[in-house]
């Protein structure tokens, strides 16, 4: 599943108490990988030749690895990726949902692995800063052929990968489906029993919650009507207050937690909870577990949640549990402020960096050439003839389940992958297992991909600037910020309005007019070589 943005607690914490554990990584011992790659005049001898072809990579760990099948760190296909790319490679599997917070123990240990990656460019670029990893430009120039000729083919790409004028993370780019991420659900079978059309608006979302509710269609009249599942991406999208972004608001940059709209979103979710409209437990259902198993129990009519592979179990669940429901895909509405979209990912995929302790930065080339070369489709797609077959041209599921145990895993290995250039939607629906159900579950996927991606999601700038000054002091505060929200939504002893003034407060005492500064300053230089 696509990486999601949520209001915790605990990965704030790390991030103070390592600052100055991580900022002590920035020294290098003599004779380490950050040294420069060998000039063309050194090519009679290459120390990196002299060491083992070997390489440690970090890697999401999602539960998603059937025991049978073995461990992320040894499996089918680690095992095939060892005797496909020449190099021995370990894997370092870190929770998805506390990745970051992984990363940052292991770096502060000096146990990281050689390549670190994350979805987050910022987090890089924190890396970046406090010296954890290391510039790669000599190395592709020497020692790359297929990732050199990538960035050559897709110059757009380089400015994502560059901090301070050097290229520190290695990306490659989304095709539609991965684009595609935020979006909503809503059983149209549900409409029909009240008489409704789908909501366009805020009021009509609201309206059509309450009669949901009224006529008891979850089993009673005091059970929730709503899930939600990646639930920042959606409701932040909606009003433009997504946490990763920055805010051009009257030619000024203004941090997402700040904009006036902040107001409206955090009243979306306070109607959500006191109508009890939402399970009462959602701030607290780990990976909206809860949430979603009553969606795919058909206990709720609205899924505010995600597109894509990531939910095909639950809606499979819910389509053989009731063969009648017609979930269908609900379009982003528009609120007070305007029509802004579900949140969508940046063209850039997955940033792999190189540790700067990296004993073999050579055999990480290596493997990372190979992987974008050729390695990623097998990883993707599985064996030919033995988990999918070729329909013109597009690789097609042979059996679903044999592809979700043996092959769905594998996909966590491909973090560089060449797959932009010749994907469409329709593909999607060519690919699926063959049997009825993967076939409507495909088509309906397809459906909601292009309703999400048909309202475009406001992002102002193509990335935020990265500077320590601004991470520190949104870190410093981000435990406060969950507490005030929490009030506004959950308590209800705050109003949303003195929520956002108490936000700004807590911003402003944490250094924040520096932050902001820091922002302008970034953006004024930067401006114009954003698309």
């Amino acid at each position: 599943m696509k990486r999601a943005k949520r209001w915790v607690l605990g990965s704030t914490i790390l991030a103070m108490t390592l600052g100055a554990a991580l900022t002590g990584c920035g020294k290098t011992e003599e004779g380490a990988s950050s040294s420069p790659a060998p000039s063309a005049a050194g090519k009679a001898e290459d120390k990196y030749d002299k060491l083992p072809k070997a390489v440690s990579v970090a890697m999401y760990d999602r539960g998603a690895v059937a025991a049978e099948e073995g461990s992320y760190e040894q499996n089918r296909w680690t095992k095939w990726i060892q005797e496909q790319s020449g190099v021995q490679v370990k894997y370092v599997p870190v929770p998805r949902n506390q990745a970051q917070d992984k990363l940052n123990t292991l770096i502060a240990s000096g146990e990281a692995p050689d390549l670190i990656w994350d979805y987050d460019r910022n987090y890089i670029g924190t890396l970046v800063s406090q010296g954890v990893v290391q510039p790669i430009d000599d190395y592709i120039t020497q020692y790359s052929t297929v990732i050199k000729n990538y960035i050559n083919e897709n110059p757009d790409l380089k400015p994502l990968m560059t901090f301070d004028g050097k290229i520190y993370g290695i990306t490659t780019k989304r095709p539609l489906n991965g684009i595609a991420n935020g979006g909503m659900w809503i059983r149209q079978d549900w409409l029909d029993k009240v008489g409704m059309k789908a909501p366009t608006t805020e009021e009509e979302f609201f309206a059509v919650t309450k009669a949901f509710k009224e006529k008891g269609l979850s089993g009673n009249t005091n059970a929730p009507v709503v899930s939600m599942y990646v639930w920042p991406n959606v409701i932040a999208g909606l009003y433009a207050t997504h946490s990763t972004q920055w805010y051009l608001e009257g030619g000024k940059m203004v941090n997402s937690r700040l904009v006036d709209r902040n107001v409206g979103a955090i009243s979306f979710e306070r109607k959500l909870y006191e109508n009890g409209y939402i399970d009462k437990e959602y701030m607290t259902d780990k990976n909206s577990q809860k949430m979603m198993a009553d969606w795919a129990q058909g206990k709720s009519g609205i899924l505010i949640g995600s597109v894509g592979n990531g939910i095909d179990t639950y809606m499979k669940d819910l389509m053989k549990n009731f063969p009648d429901a017609n979930p269908v895909p609900l379009p982003a509405f528009s609120t007070k402020y305007g029509k802004f979209g579900t949140y969508q990912e940046t063209p850039a995929n997955i940033y792999v960096a190189f540790n700067k302790d990296m004993k073999n930065p050579k055999a990480a080339i290596q493997y990372l050439d190979w992987l974008l070369d050729k390695g990623w489709y097998t990883l993707a797609n599985g064996i030919e003839n033995t988990h999918f077959k070729l329909v013109n041209g597009v690789p097609q599921v042979m059996d679903a389940d044999k592809y979700k145990k043996e092959v769905a895993y594998a996909g966590e290995y491909a973090i560089l992958r060449n797959d932009a250039k010749t994907f469409k939607l329709e593909d999607l629906m060519v690919k699926a297992a063959p049997d009825p159900l993967s076939q409507r579950w495909a088509k309906l996927n397809v459906e909601a991909m292009k309703t999400a991606l048909s309202v475009p999601f406001r992002r102002d700038i193509p990335f935020s600037p990265n500077s320590p000054e601004i991470s520190n002091v949104l870190a410093s505060i981000e435990l406060k910020l969950v507490e005030i929200r929490t009030r506004a939504i959950v308590k209800g002893d705050i109003t949303p309005e003195q929520a956002l003034e108490m936000i700004r407060k807590e911003y402003k005492s944490a250094g924040g007019d520096k932050a902001d500064q820091i922002a302008q300053e970034w953006y004024e230089k930067n401006k114009a070589n954003f698309k």
